[in-house]
């Protein structure tokens, strides 16, 4: 397991990580979500031994990465603005990585840049900025490091390249026991793909756990009234959320779904409908608590 224990990070006297705690468990896939500014690419820059902490340690099955540097060898971090050498093309950066990871999986290589479509022979700056996402995408795939981390992992591919390359790492992850933490923007492709994910404002991990359970435990409905509705009359269900139009009113509460809907019966709506509750409204919701008890 890799752990990250009571962190802090300051970067030109600007604190961008405070205290924070995070475990990533073996074999899964990790959402990292977070507005711009929240620390994310510091982060992932932390974990992957590339930043010092001020203060706290980065652990693989509890032995520091910092202290003993032969740890680094199972981490990879590919950046948001990946670097390459002046001139190089993706056959010189392959050559590059297999120095530190010697397991480079050659045959997987070729297949990724023949599906790809990828010249590996030109260099890298020729290419666009999604052909370059995806080249180093392919390198960190064909590493198979034990914990590869993705900084805005499908930034700048188009969306028959995002799919694939979530089907590539998901069998990857099943077939080498990998572990993936990804930051990316794109709530939805977050949802689709993880198992686990946190929140990050402000330096903090404001919330974490397994994806699949916080989703099972929240529920979206939409009701309408005969009369103007007010969010008063919610007000004895555990309500996370409540936006009131009118006789319209959406809300996402928690809790056991056939409890919840024989309440919500009882108030006696011409029309209650049930939708999915989204990444989106989870991380909306994490932010507004964290706001309010601020």
């Amino acid at each position: 397991m890799l752990k990250v224990r009571m962190v802090s990070k300051q970067l030109q006297d600007h604190p961008v990580l405070d205290q924070l705690d995070m475990e990533v468990n073996d074999g899964c896939i990790y959402g990292l979500i977070g507005p711009n500014g929240a620390g994310k690419s510091t982060l992932l820059r932390v974990m992957a031994g590339v930043y010092q902490p001020d203060m706290g340690c980065v652990t693989i099955d509890d032995v520091s990465i910092h202290n003993d540097p032969s740890r680094l060898k199972d981490i990879l971090l590919i950046s948001d603005d990946p670097y390459y050498f002046r001139k190089a093309s993706l056959l010189d950066m392959k050559q590059f990585y297999r120095i530190s990871h010697p397991d480079f999986q050659e045959e997987y290589y070729q297949k990724l840049i023949r599906l790809m479509k990828l010249n590996d022979h030109i260099p890298l700056d020729r290419y666009s900025k999604g052909m370059k996402r995806q080249a180093f995408l392919i390198l960190g795939l064909c590493c198979a490091p034990r914990y590869l981390l993705l900084d805005e992992a499908f930034d700048g591919l188009d969306p028959h390249m995002r799919m694939i390359f979530k089907k590539e790492i998901v069998e990857r992850l099943e077939e080498k026991q990998m572990s993936v933490v990804i930051s990316s923007h794109s709530l939805r492709e977050m949802e689709e793909i993880c198992d686990c994910f946190g929140i990050l404002e402000n330096g903090k991990l404001i919330t974490s756990g397994s994806m699949g359970e916080w989703l099972d435990t929240l529920h979206q409905y939409q009701l309408a009234f005969k009369e103007e509705a007010s969010a008063d009359m919610f007000s004895h269900l555990p309500v996370l959320s409540c936006k009131v139009d009118s006789r319209v009113v959406t809300l996402i509460l928690e809790g056991d779904s056939e409890m919840l809907e024989t309440e919500l019966a009882k108030l006696q709506p011409v029309l209650m409908e049930r939708l999915d509750v989204r990444l989106e409204e989870l991380f909306v919701y994490a932010l507004q608590e964290r706001n309010d008890k601020v």
